[in-house]
């Protein structure tokens, strides 16, 4: 939706409004931004607004945001990190709307290194090497698929 306003010139108010033209419309815009990916991912990342928090997401492949919560981590450890990026990850999903959740296509995690510690702290160990995914408790916890890629780093 465009909204247009116009002022000056010959008004319906019948009114001298000084010299403007009439029909000067302003740069108004409510149209939210569109993404033209299919493809969505969960985000995990230090808030940078707010020291100490993690910030989820779910973005799409062109970078449109859907939803975003960001949570206090409990703590610097892996466990208090853990369960702050499992919040997040669960509130981000929380925000989507039918569907969605279960569209999410991979997950990003980037904690500023303790990334591998956290999701061991989740129960989640890699049986290959850096090839983490989403288990059976993360599925039942958050709502992406079990077998989803979890990515470390940006």
């Amino acid at each position: 939706m465009d909204l247009k306003f116009t002022f000056g010139g010959a008004s319906p108010d019948h009114h001298d409004h000084g010299d403007a033209p009439s029909g000067i419309p302003l740069p108004f815009s409510t149209t939210p931004a569109i993404s033209t990916s299919s493809v969505l991912e969960l985000r995990v990342r230090r808030s940078a607004e707010t020291p100490g928090a993690l910030l989820g997401e779910v973005v799409t492949g062109d970078g449109v945001v859907y939803t975003s919560a960001e949570v206090t981590a409990r703590g610097a450890d892996p466990a208090g990190l853990a369960a702050a990026a499992r919040s997040a990850m669960s509130r981000a999903i929380a925000g989507l709307e039918g569907p969605l959740a279960e569209s999410v296509e991979s997950v990003a995690l980037d904690l500023g290194g303790g990334e591998v510690e956290a999701l061991a702290a989740l129960g989640i160990v890699a049986p290959v090497s850096d090839l983490f995914m989403v288990d059976a408790a993360l599925q039942r916890r958050v709502g992406v698929s079990e077998g989803t890629p979890i990515r470390i780093g940006a």
